[in-house]
């Protein structure tokens, strides 16, 4: 029978193309994936974490080269590509050295010149080499078998040992930032790194040197009956899927930092408006009373009762102006406690994606066209509950569209799917709604908004709430009416899951029913 051993030995090409081909594989998506402006640790070594995938791909790929290009090329050019192809494996440890070192260099403190140990041991690794090619006048397998395994034992296994730390060091950092699936894959790259400091550091080519003359590929082969480049390829593996999943983070970094960017734009919009609702308003008002007060003040010994005449205008609308202020106040307060309204969706949205196998998708369009109240806010909230559980719970639908727009002069929620649907006339007029639906209309009339519904059997269902910016300011009036209509307080949100009221339908289609909030 044929052994694991003979059939590798056979097949040496594909072992030996598959190796270099995941440690390529590896540099060149680190070097797509590397942010070079993160502000994140693990972006810095990155560099040196590429240029080792690439530089032990290519020479893992000479072992095929170089033997292919010895059946019609001079023994000269032979023996300079085998130099070269030590030269390159050498540097390729060196690149892997430098950053284990540049991982763990935070720990060092100010031990900076930990940083050039990597270039020391290169150094010591070609002067040792050189040295003894002269002295030993050994052939040049020999001296390359040499070569290959003191640059293991002097850059491979220090390199990946201090890799595997850092990368432990990274996935504690990452855990703290409840990034825990990137934790993860660095822990995996980590205990990848540290295999390879074994089988790629300290299980070496066979060598006339101490310890690879003893504990070298030719022990491993006797014991186990498998390759040392086996157990190589398997690390190699686990490194670059480890690695490749760990790189997401720069992926989290990138939304985390358009998050940031749309909530600037945003509030370069509020500051915009204010400004320009100050100097609209209470400043002009301030500034026509300073007028005022000027003109009553030339006529205070020419015409006194028309000056007096004067001042009590002024006062009095200097006391608008400062009821203006009062109420501007307070609505910057209320909305430093109150929660976006899109931040409140994409919540509802994220939770409906995990506790359901529906496809959901939030689209937001515009930016804030008018300020929404708290009790406003909690109103809507509400609506897109009922509407998600209804399609839930009666629509059977496959994917659910919610799109928020900010449309200038009123604000727009739409939840729409592609249920069942059903026939809204018949709906209607038999009186079956359900309470999810009842709730979703008071909601509606509370708030002065339009509710508008379509739908059509087979065609799914759509509930359309439109908010005008000048309802939406009645915040304290829809707070009494709904105290006096339902007896309960809408300015906290329901702290009721998801889907926790009773629903009564869910679908979306083509024949529509307005609701009026007022008066319906």
């Amino acid at each position: 029978m044929v052994s694991f051993t003979e059939i590798l030995e056979v097949n040496w090409i594909i072992l030996y193309f598959v190796y270099g081909q995941v440690f390529f594989i590896t540099g060149l998506v680190t070097v797509l994936q590397w942010r070079r402006r993160s502000d994140l640790e693990l972006a810095r070594p990155l560099p040196w974490l590429a240029a080792f995938g690439l530089a032990h791909g290519l020479n893992e790929w000479g072992y095929i080269f170089i033997p292919l290009q010895a059946l019609y090329l001079e023994d000269a050019v032979v023996r300079l590509m085998v130099i070269a192809h030590l030269l390159l494996l050498a540097v390729s440890f060196f690149f892997l050295f430098q950053f284990g070192i540049e991982l763990v260099l935070p720990l060092a403190g100010r031990q900076r010149w930990l940083r050039a140990l990597p270039t020391l041991f290169l150094l010591l690794w070609a002067s040792a080499v050189a040295i003894r090619g002269v002295m030993a006048r050994d052939s040049l397998n020999v001296l390359f078998a040499i070569g290959d395994a003191s640059s293991r034992y002097l850059l491979a296994f220090p390199g990946a040992l201090l890799a595997s730390v850092g990368l432990l060091r990274q996935a504690r950092q990452m855990r703290t930032m409840d990034l825990s699936n990137i934790s993860v894959c660095l822990r995996g790259a980590a205990l990848a790194f540290g295999v390879y400091a074994v089988v790629g550091g300290l299980i070496v080519p066979t060598a006339p040197i101490f310890p690879a003359n003893t504990m070298n590929y030719a022990l491993l082969d006797e014991t186990i009956h498998i390759p040392a480049p086996v157990f190589r390829s398997i690390c190699g593996l686990a490194m670059a899927f480890c690695v490749m999943r760990s790189l997401e983070v720069f992926q989290v970094e990138t939304e985390a930092r358009i998050a940031e960017m749309e909530q600037a734009q945003v509030l370069a919009a509020d500051r915009e408006r204010i400004g320009r609702e100050l100097h609209d308003g209470i400043i002009q008002n301030i500034y026509a009373a300073g007028l005022s007060l000027e003109d009553a003040l030339h006529l205070l010994d020419k015409d006194p009762s028309r000056a007096v005449g004067r001042i009590q205008a002024v006062m009095s609308v200097l006391n608008r102006t400062i009821g203006d202020i009062r109420r501007y106040i307070f609505d910057l307060r209320a909305a430093e406690r109150t929660r976006p309204l899109e931040t409140i969706l994409e919540e509802l949205v994220s939770d409906l994606r995990l506790d359901t196998f529906l496809e959901v998708d939030l689209e937001v369009v515009g930016q804030r066209c008018c300020w929404l109240g708290p009790q406003i806010v909690a109103h809507i909230t509400q609506v897109a509950r009922e509407a998600l559980s209804n399609v839930v719970q009666h629509a059977e639908a496959t994917h659910v569209a919610v799109k928020l727009t900010y449309a200038g002069d009123a604000t727009l929620l739409s939840v729409a799917d592609n249920g069942r649907g059903v026939d809204l006339d018949e709906l209607l007029s038999n009186g079956r709604m359900g309470e999810g639906l009842t709730n979703i209309q008071t909601r509606a009339h509370l708030m002065n908004a339009t509710l508008d519904l379509a739908s059509r059997p087979g065609e799914g269902f759509e509930v359309l709430l439109t908010i005008g910016c000048g309802d939406s300011q009645h915040v304290q009036e829809i707070d009494d009416r709904m105290t006096v209509q339902k007896g309960e307080s809408p300015v906290s949100e329901p702290d009721n899951p998801l889907f926790g009221e009773d629903a009564g339908l869910g679908s979306r289609g083509m024949d529509e029913q307005r609701i009026r909030g007022q008066g319906s």
